[in-house]
């Protein structure tokens, strides 16, 4: 009988530590904390990906795991790059940042990740879908510390970090590249948007990408984020560059024929460019906006980038990132 018992017991021990493990082999999380200091328990596998706005999107392009996609914002069929690089089927949209998320949709999909905005209505989205047990994340790309803080957050949670170190050698590549030069007289650039006096001020991404590149934007001592700016105030900083914006409204050659700018440095010179690219905007808070670093830099000071072939640095970049080059995408020369 005792042996029995013990038979039995050692039995007992041996299915329930069986159980045990496949329990935690089809339940297994990892923890992720997300750019809102939010702690989130992210499943073991990510399959099933529903991105909620446009920069969302572009992180799971770069990282090489588009084909996860359920489902997207309203903006995925809008962007050449996402229609170029995705061959599946058409995704359902869920609507978006400014237009409201639809969450029975998120739902439908049954996705094992969603990756959120920080602004609006995405904390409060979060916060919903906590509810249905369905993972999120919240990211911030606003500043180059932050692309890169959100391409690893991604990487973890999406259980891709390996590519993810790679994307972000990418960044760092672009980073040093620039900071061998060594700049004494720093040229003066204004920033365009979408019409000549929309500019931007102090914690703006193209302010850090003037800077990085070697450049002042005269407008940072102005005010921080967007800045509606005056005729009377650009002709004041005469700046000896203007760069455009991507959604700039006229053209650059508009620019150069406008009258009351014939005095300005930059027009003088006839150093106004738009920011590239046809592919996707440099200008724009996303993976590729490192390039528009490297790409002012050689517009700035020419003679310092002799040495290195920026058509050459941008093929590589696309190459690791989204797995065709530039020029495949439709990108042209620079």
């Amino acid at each position: 009988m005792k042996f029995h018992t013990k038979k039995f017991t050692l039995l007992f021990i041996l299915i329930l530590v069986f159980s045990l493990t496949i329990s935690s082999t089809v339940f297994a999380e990892k923890v992720v904390t997300d750019m809102a200091g939010r702690k989130v328990e992210v499943p073991d596998e990510v399959n099933k990906i529903v991105t909620t706005y446009r920069s969302a999107t572009q992180f799971v392009f770069c990282l090489g795991v588009q084909d996860r996609l359920a489902a997207s914002d309203l903006s995925f069929e809008k962007v050449s790059l996402f229609q170029k690089l995705y061959d599946g089927e058409k995704l359902p949209n869920v609507g978006s940042k400014n237009r409201g998320i639809n969450i029975e949709q998120i739902l439908e999909v049954n996705p094992d990740l969603v990756i959120l905005f920080p602004h609006n209505i995405g904390p409060e989205v979060a916060k919903k879908l906590k509810d249905y047990n369905i993972a999120s994340v919240i990211i911030k790309p606003e500043s180059y510390e932050q692309i890169k803080e959100t391409t690893r957050i991604l990487g973890k949670a999406i259980g891709v970090e390996e590519r993810a170190e790679k994307v972000i050698d990418q960044y760092d590549k672009i980073i040093d590249i620039v900071n061998k030069r060594e700049i004494k007289d720093k040229k003066k650039v204004y920033f365009a948007n979408s019409e000549l006096l929309d500019t931007v001020g102090k914690g703006m991404l193209q302010t850090s990408m003037t800077e990085l590149a070697g450049g002042i934007n005269p407008a940072k001592n102005v005010k921080s984020g967007f800045i509606k700016t005056s005729l009377e105030e650009l002709l004041k900083w005469n700046p000896e560059y203007i760069v455009v914006s991507q959604y700039y409204s006229g053209s650059v050659q508009d620019l150069l024929n406008r009258p009351e700018l014939q005095e300005l440095k930059a027009i003088k010179n006839e150093n106004v460019y738009r920011f590239p690219s046809k592919v996707e905007p440099w200008d724009f808070p996303s993976p590729s906006s490192y390039l528009g670093i490297i790409w002012l830099a050689e517009k700035l000071y020419p003679e310092k980038y002799e040495d290195i072939d920026v058509q050459q640095v941008v093929e590589e970049y696309y190459n690791t990132l989204y797995d065709k080059s530039y020029e495949d995408l439709g990108g042209g020369s620079l």
